[in-house]
């Protein structure tokens, strides 16, 4: 059984009205939701930043188009393989002194790739994607716990914070690289910078906090791998993780391919992520509000479908930017909406994580074929054809689980 994630005193039952054990004074409500905000800031840049500058790292590391992949692939295996490791940790630990190790983590990984290597560029990508994939099921189960009646707002906020700064990265990473005259290894450790900053953020809180583990849950036969609903949720966002990191990753070579500068086409990428940050903020609002969800997964989805084919009819030119605004729209809302359906279908914060756990284990670990298998066909067919048509088709099933994900169940009571 899974130890729960709740890391403080037991959660209060739903049907009673008293406030979570520990949980922050109403007073200290808004520092601390900034605070949580800030950590998933830091969860997509040093990331992100691999792609507008991956045509310069192949060249300069002699990767193929299909190591290229595979470097942009290695976080999300690690997102798959470590998120169900971060409910033991956060009730070993609690789940603000996790945050501090994994932010810890996360600025040694980009401090590692200051080298200008293949191995310390992969290793400092393992690092972060170790540290991202254990904040990603804590903060959403952290949510749940102490946002409890505000998880729309919560979930939109922390969702645009991960595309807000994936955009910022996009935008930014290859004009600070030019004006500091850095190399690409200098360039990805920039964004050790606003992990420093979270970390000199969330570590004093530590001296002022001080959760205890909570005793471990009853077993009573529940369990979230048994759940329908569970899955359609963790397929949902598997699905959407697919198509999001494979489309980000490959994105800035595919205007590079058809005509725009290395900066212009990491701005393009900065547009389509900029764009998901305003579904990205309005869906979840949205989905806390309706008794069913289906609908926003199936309009996600024709918007992401819209983008891929329109890239397939007029790649060139100013169209370009149309697409890249269609499919951030969609992108962010499926992302969004992926996120809110972990906190939406369970009843507890240790529901939650449980169900975040999971969705990001099978998520991740279906998604990092993507970029993969994206660039594979590219070197196979030297075009973009194939690997574009395969996006379309996969987004039908995620609009299919995103629709059965929305029917408005929750996972079974006791999941374990």
């Amino acid at each position: 059984m899974t130890p729960p994630l709740v890391s403080r005193e037991a959660a209060t039952p739903p049907a009673v009205a008293a406030p979570v054990p520990g949980a922050p004074p109403h007073r200290r409500l808004l520092p601390y939701a900034l605070a949580v905000l800030l950590v998933g800031i830091n969860m997509r840049p040093a990331i992100v930043a691999v792609s507008p500058l991956l045509d310069d790292i192949r060249h300069a590391t002699g990767l193929s188009n299909g190591g290229a992949g595979a470097l942009s692939t290695l976080p999300l295996v690690c997102f798959g393989v470590f998120a169900p490791l971060a409910p033991r940790l956060a009730r070993r630990w609690g789940m603000e002194r996790t945050l501090v190790a994994v932010l810890a983590v996360l600025l040694c990984g980009t401090a590692v790739r200051l080298v200008p290597a293949p191995f310390p560029l992969f290793a400092g990508s393992f690092l972060a994607g170790t540290a991202v994939a254990v904040a990603n099921v804590v903060v959403t189960a952290l949510i749940k716990r102490d946002f409890a009646h505000r998880v729309g707002l919560m979930s939109g906020l922390h969702t645009t914070m991960l595309v807000g700064g994936g955009a910022v990265a996009a935008a930014t990473t290859v004009p600070l690289r030019d004006a500091l005259s850095l190399s690409w290894a200098g360039g990805l450790a920039l964004w050790s910078v606003p992990a420093l900053v979270a970390l000199a953020v969330w570590a004093p809180r530590l001296r002022h906090r001080r959760e205890r583990p909570a005793a471990p849950a009853r077993p009573d036969g529940g369990s979230v791998w048994r759940s329908g609903t569970a899955w359609a949720v963790a397929l949902f966002y598997a699905f959407q993780s697919l198509l999001y990191y494979t489309a980000t990753t490959w994105l800035p070579s595919f205007a590079v391919g058809h005509g725009w500068s290395e900066s212009g086409a990491g701005a393009l990428l900065a547009v389509c992520m900029g764009s998901a940050v305003i579904t990205s903020l309005l869906v979840p609002v949205l989905a806390q509000r309706a008794r069913r969800q289906g609908h926003l997964a199936v309009a996600g989805t024709a918007l992401c479908v819209a983008a891929f084919a329109g890239m397939l009819t007029a790649p060139a030119g100013p169209a370009a930017v149309v697409w890249a605004v269609l499919l951030g729209l969609g992108l962010g809302a499926v992302l969004s909406l992926g996120i809110t359906y972990m906190s939406l279908c369970a009843r507890t914060a240790h529901e939650a994580g449980l169900l975040s756990a999971m969705s990001q284990c099978v998520g991740y670990l279906l998604a990092a074929a993507g970029p993969v298998a994206f660039g594979a066909a590219r070197d196979l067919t030297g075009g973009w054809t194939a690997g574009l048509v395969a996006l379309v088709v996969l987004a039908v099933p995620m609009g299919i689980t995103g629709a059965v994900a929305g029917r408005g169940r929750r996972v079974g009571r006791g999941a374990a």
